[in-house]
């Protein structure tokens, strides 16, 4: 194959990754926060309805359904272990991605464990992935997301596969034929957020990103450029493959960015996009509805786009709605998890939303982010803040107690603390099959 093409320089670019301590620290606490997250969504009925789905299909039972007495086959596993991370939205986001990258990369990554891969190569592994998806991201644009899709999925699906590519120890000529698969089923619309489907997409593309290994191991043929050119990936996803080349292939001066910027960890179960205004509202504290003329969310440029539901019906819609969060923050009633189930929102919270509008800024360089809250008083007072520095994001990060914390408050079981124990010296383990055995075995007790 060509050796200049994009497609063959940027995977070339991933296998020579020079890996670091800091990073496989960093990939170790990714895991943990993955297995919590999973752990809350576990029982979501939409969980449920995958596994009676994958019941009624059969297949050979090799991978596992995480907390889940059963096995299943690896595509089934990789498809209702990403949707179960991504299930109450509470996995770990990217700046860079504007996306999930664990809840993509590492079920498919699990799915693969029968092959008796070292744990360290399974971090490893997981860091090509976060890697790759940052990338691919920043190579489709803002305005791929903007647009109407969801980088989760887009972005997520070639991202796994190059993670399993790489777990598998593929050659580069080999997981660009694999890329060419998965770029073929690249897809997902920010249209169904607040819905099974938006966590779905997680679950699918994780699942395409199984088959397509599965395909390239029966030697099924692809374009092998498929990143490049007139009808390759980033021209019709993006803005042209000359325009990705930069970001692909750009020198990070060996930082990965697993480590900078980082993953971001959440302590509520709702999208990050409404943390920046999280971020104000909480300086802001309760105001009586009584007191309130009305109240004006700021965005800077377009960083409200997920935040699809401005007058959400129920606590699942609520999840991507600054107005939800705004109004049981501003009532007094705090976050609490039930809050974010699908169950209809009370009178007194959709009073408060009434009183909300939306505008943006367009006039602040590209990269700065924040939200303002104004809350204007009948008496004409006005009280407001700015939230840029959200707890979880980059300049104000999750600390590892508080990760830890996380874990521990939301996964239960005898098994909680082996689990726990065998991720944080994973790179010692010599058969990753170890850990997966263990979040199979903790279902049954």
């Amino acid at each position: 194959m060509d050796k200049e093409t994009v497609t063959y320089l940027f995977v070339k670019k991933l296998w020579e990754t020079p890996f670091s301590e800091e990073g496989l620290e960093k990939a170790k606490y990714g895991l943990v926060d993955y297995i919590a997250s999973s752990y809350a969504g576990k029982e979501d009925t939409g969980v449920t309805k995958l596994i009676r789905m994958a019941r009624l299909e059969g297949g050979h039972p090799l991978a596992p359904v995480l907390f889940h007495p059963m096995k299943v086959s690896p595509s089934q596993s990789a498809l209702i272990n990403g949707f179960m991370g991504h299930a109450l939205d509470y996995d770990d986001v990217h700046i860079e991605v504007r996306g999930h990258p664990s809840s993509v990369i590492l079920p498919a990554l699990l799915a693969l464990c029968d092959a008796g891969m070292t744990g360290r190569r399974l971090l490893e592994a997981y860091i090509i992935g976060v890697e790759a998806m940052a990338r691919i991201a920043q190579a489709l644009s803002s305005e791929h997301y903007e647009k109407g899709f969801h980088n989760t999925s887009t972005a997520g699906v070639l991202a796994a596969t190059l993670a399993g590519a790489y777990f598998k120890s593929y050659t580069v000529e080999k997981a660009c034929s694999v890329l060419g698969l998965a770029a073929t089923q690249a897809s997902g619309l920010r249209v169904h957020f607040g819905t099974e489907t938006k966590p779905l997409h997680a679950g699918l593309a994780a699942s395409s990103a199984v088959r397509s290994l599965l395909l390239t191991d029966a030697d099924f043929q692809s374009n092998q450029t498929s990143l490049d050119g007139k009808l390759g990936f980033f021209n019709v996803f993006g803005q042209g493959w000359n325009y990705a080349r930069q970001w692909l292939l750009q020198d990070n001066g060996h930082t990965l960015r697993i480590v900078t910027p980082g993953l971001w960890f959440k302590l509520y179960p709702f999208c990050s996009g409404a943390y920046y205004g999280l971020d104000a509202l909480e300086k802001i504290g309760p105001i009586p509805f009584q007191q309130i003329r009305d109240i004006e969310f700021i965005f800077t440029h377009n960083s409200d786009a997920a935040l699809i539901n401005q007058r959400p019906d129920n606590g699942e819609e609520g999840r991507f709605s600054i107005e939800y969060i705004a109004a049981l923050i501003l009532s007094g009633q705090g976050l609490n998890p039930d809050d974010f189930q699908r169950v209809p929102i009370r009178e007194e919270i959709r009073a408060y939303m009434q009183k909300m509008k939306r505008s943006r800024v367009f006039e602040v360089p590209d990269n700065v982010k924040y939200t303002q809250v104004i809350v204007t008083l009948k008496n004409g007072e006005k009280v407001s803040e700015i939230g840029d520095c959200p707890k979880g994001s980059p300049d104000h990060p999750v600390t590892e107690e508080e990760l830890l914390d996380k874990f521990n408050r939301i996964v239960k079981g005898p098994r909680a603390s082996d689990i726990l124990e065998i991720i944080l010296s994973l790179d010692e383990l010599e058969d990753a099959r170890e850990l997966t055995r263990h979040l199979s075995e903790a279902a049954y007790e």
